[in-house]
């Protein structure tokens, strides 16, 4: 286990390093996620970036979470109607600015997880390199005309 984690420790060094201000709880998500993107073979600079923005709202998550809970056990120790006092059907700001850490990760985690086994299960690679279509004819000339980067423009047919 000391040596995996001294590979991740290495992996992260590579990859630029946590930001100095992360605390135990997002460095904890972030190598999670870090674990299954090396075992998947996903991880570069780009998504390491995801790691870290995906870290920081999992933690905020988190402890929003757990204030949230601790907050309505308050509630009902000191009052039975506390939902009927409440009742106007909003939420509070803590449980607002939970629901904005949510849908970033929902986000994130498409991003991150969900597209490349999405682009797997429909024929293509895991990661897509722009480079290999540079290769590709035009589909006027028999190609399969899915990506022509720097083709000029032409107007009415003239060139």
């Amino acid at each position: 286990m000391a040596a995996s984690a001294s590979g991740m420790e290495k992996l992260v060094s590579l990859l630029g390093g946590w930001p100095e201000h992360f605390s135990d709880l997002e460095i904890r998500h972030g190598l999670s996620l870090l674990a299954q993107l090396r075992r998947e073979k996903l991880l570069d600079e780009g998504v390491f970036g995801l790691v870290v923005r995906y870290a920081v709202h999992r933690a905020a998550y988190d402890l929003l979470s757990a204030k949230i809970a601790s907050q309505a056990e308050d509630a009902e120790a000191q009052d039975a109607d506390a939902k009927e006092k409440k009742g106007d059907g909003y939420l509070s700001g803590d449980e607002q600015s939970r629901a904005f850490h949510e849908n970033k990760l929902l986000i994130l985690e498409r991003e991150l997880l969900a597209t490349p086994y999405a682009r797997q299960k429909s024929g293509g690679s895991a990661q897509t390199s722009f480079m290999e279509l540079l290769d590709r004819e035009p589909k006027d000339e028999g190609g399969t005309g899915k990506v022509m980067p720097f083709k000029p423009m032409a107007r009415g047919g003239k060139r």
